[in-house]
């Protein structure tokens, strides 16, 4: 489908400056950002009202169906929060679970305005198709370890082969849960696999100071980017979530690697880890992404609030009130995340994917107008959001969802899920 959306302010890139006029869509694509051209005949033309266009946000850290987790585990520190509540619900979840957990967790994506997801959870085939119910960008990520009752490597041979090459909007990544849940033999032989097939590879990393310290016992005093850079798990680079712990030297070194750090901010308050060294990471020319985790630890998978918090937690632990402007914020969430899962968006240009987001500017908390780029970092919601484009398809538009399954049966199946999944686990 051809779709023309027109009579709006285009902010092309986080650091670009803001235009007017209008953008052309054909199929899945961006093929046109600016001026009216006549020749281009839509199927469809939508009047923005002068409000904002703007590249779609990519969340690169998610556990999409832990949306099924919301409110079950909170007020506990990670490791009671993993082991006591979250390892236990997931002992009992199905295929099925997964699939409406995903859906619920997608609703809240397009409302909020993101197109694009790294996901890291169980039953991938079930999330590729929520995913592709509503058009989004999705990176699978293996998240398996020693507590996997299958074989690693053929879990990831197999998945891998599948979803390379399924197409432009799907990537899979192979890679583990994280240090702590894993045994030296499963990262050495998932770093084996990532160098035999050239592949990027995900983890958790440095979440906490607990896992530093552990890590450095086990290893004769090696961090976790020390330790698995040691058994060649980051050669072809990768992406690591978290890294609220990681010194100069860590940084250094997961920089030479290679590696995109995947800042969860929300999440890392929540459960009291901490704050990543973000400034640092971009001191040292890192380009870190945005992510939310999952909703059984943020609670919610805004990337406005995650924007605030990559920005204003910096200002703190610098104390400069200069340190991370907006407009690195933006690129964090937008271009930074798009690039570090290897997609073609994150920028609203010709030849990119036709991942959109219509903004409101018409509401109080967007006014005066006096910096946009600051007000959307730091002033906007998700409630400000107005229509989702993914892959050149509407679907989220003020108030109407178009993602495959209609809203209420996804609440009425994710609250009988959640039941059944406490009982079998035998919480209240």
């Amino acid at each position: 489908m051809k779709l023309r959306l027109y009579n709006a302010l285009l902010l092309c890139g986080a650091e670009m400056p803001l235009k007017e006029g209008e953008l052309r869509i054909d199929g899945d694509t961006i093929v046109g950002v600016g001026q009216p051209d006549p020749s281009f005949r839509a199927d469809r033309e939508v009047d923005c009202g002068k409000n904002l266009l703007m590249s779609g946000f990519c969340n690169a850290h998610a556990h999409a169906a832990m949306s099924l987790f919301r409110g079950i585990a909170d007020d506990l520190p990670l490791d009671k929060w993993l082991f006591d509540r979250v390892f236990p619900l997931e002992a009992h979840l199905t295929e099925e679970d997964v699939y409406w957990g995903t859906m619920l967790q997608i609703a809240e994506f397009v409302r909020g305005g993101v197109t694009c997801f790294a996901d890291m959870y169980f039953f991938v085939d079930a999330v590729c198709a929520a995913a592709k119910n509503a058009n989004l960008c999705l990176a699978l990520c293996c998240g398996a370890n020693s507590y996997s009752d299958y074989d690693i490597i053929e879990f990831l041979q197999k998945n891998y082969l599948k979803y390379s090459t399924m197409c432009d909007r799907v990537r899979y990544f192979p890679g583990l849960h994280a240090e702590y849940t894993c045994e030296e033999k499963e990262i050495a032989a998932v770093a084996d696999f990532a160098a035999e097939s050239g592949a990027r590879t995900y983890i958790h990393l440095s979440e906490t100071l607990k896992e530093v310290g552990e890590c450095t016992v086990r290893h004769g005093g090696l961090t976790p980017p020390q330790y698995l850079h040691k058994l060649g798990f980051f050669d072809n680079g990768g992406l690591t979530a978290h890294c609220t712990y990681t010194d100069k030297d860590d940084i250094a070194l997961l920089k030479q690697c290679g590696v995109s750090p995947v800042i969860n901010g929300g999440s890392n308050l929540k459960l009291a880890s901490g704050v990543a060294p973000v400034a640092a990471m971009l001191a040292a020319g890192m380009q870190p992404a945005l992510g939310t985790d999952g909703t059984a630890s943020n609670n919610a998978a805004s990337m406005f609030r995650e924007m605030y918090l990559y920005s204003c937690l910096q200002k703190e632990s610098m104390k400069d009130a200069a340190a991370v402007p907006a407009e690195q914020a933006l690129r964090a969430a937008t271009e930074s995340g798009y690039s570090a899962l290897g997609f073609n968006g994150g920028r609203l240009e010709a030849g990119k994917f036709a991942d959109i987001v219509l903004v409101d500017l018409s509401s109080p908390n967007m006014h005066p107008a006096s910096d946009l780029r600051k007000n959307l970092v730091f002033s906007a919601d998700t409630s400000n959001v107005l229509m989702t484009v993914a892959g050149g398809k509407i679907v989220y538009d003020r108030g109407k969802y178009d993602i495959g399954e209609p809203l209420g049966t996804i609440y009425e199946q994710c609250e009988k899920r959640k039941r059944r999944l406490c009982r079998q686990a035998a919480f209240v």
